[in-house]
């Protein structure tokens, strides 16, 4: 009897002992990944071509996230890796590239009378970049609607140019107020006299070391003055070099 009941116990131990074995080797590994797991080599860099291969070697799928051309970065290279390199990834997973865009031509299509968040998304999808948005008084084209564009519709352009977009304020109002620049940067000065519906006229340049440089330090019109119509202004700048 005592050996039916050692034998039992022994049968038991060593068939949970190849439970817990193929739990812990074959079950657990498989199902969690445990052994499928590798740390992400930086392929930052890279052209994306060389990079993709590396990873599905390691058994990795690849999206790809192309952004426009810029100057800084070699077309067609890896900028960015999520998640980042030197992480444990399970096998299976996708790691997403930012790829640097490639300088190519564009042609420029017609915004005129549209919406500036949808010129903006035009811009975006062309991989073009804005440069400046000008307000301006028109009579002709509703509030908030483009006004004009440079490059003009239908130019061919490098995809790494920058546009300006003209917006309109709607109509004209009866007068115009000469807005006091004096003591702001040129940049703050000539948004100042932009947004007034005014055009920023000749730029001329002084000597002052003991000011900071671009700053306005004259204006041609006085300030608060009502005109009737968009008239420039002229402005007198710092500069601390001769």
């Amino acid at each position: 009897m005592l050996k039916i009941i050692l034998k039992y116990i022994f049968s038991t131990l060593f068939l949970s002992l190849i439970a817990i074995l193929l739990l812990d080797y074959i079950i657990l590994p498989n199902y969690v990944g445990y052994n499928n797991e590798h740390y992400l080599p930086d392929v930052r860099s890279e052209y994306v071509e060389k990079a993709s291969y590396k990873l599905r070697a390691l058994g990795f799928y690849t999206e790809l996230i192309v952004v426009p051309y810029s100057e800084k970065y070699l077309p067609g290279t890896v900028i960015k890796m999520f998640p980042r390199a030197f992480t444990k990834v399970k096998e299976g997973s996708t790691i997403n590239f930012t790829v640097a865009g490639k300088d190519h031509d564009v042609k420029i299509p017609t915004m005129i009378n549209m919406t500036s968040r949808n010129a903006k998304l035009i811009l975006a999808k062309l991989g073009l970049g804005l440069d400046t948005i000008i307000y301006e008084y028109d009579n002709n084209i509703g509030h908030g609607l483009i006004t004009f564009q440079l490059p003009k519709a239908g130019e061919s352009v490098n995809s790494s140019t920058q546009v300006t977009l003209g917006v309109s304020r709607g109509l004209a109002p009866d007068y115009y107020i000469i807005p006091d620049i004096v003591n702001l940067s040129l940049n703050r000065a000539k948004n100042e006299i932009l947004s007034k519906g005014l055009r920023v006229g000749i730029i001329s340049y002084e000597f002052q070391p003991d000011l900071l440089p671009n700053t306005v330090i004259d204006q041609n019109m006085t300030a608060g003055m009502r005109v009737s119509f968009p008239a420039s202004i002229n402005i007198t700048v710092s500069i601390t070099e001769e």
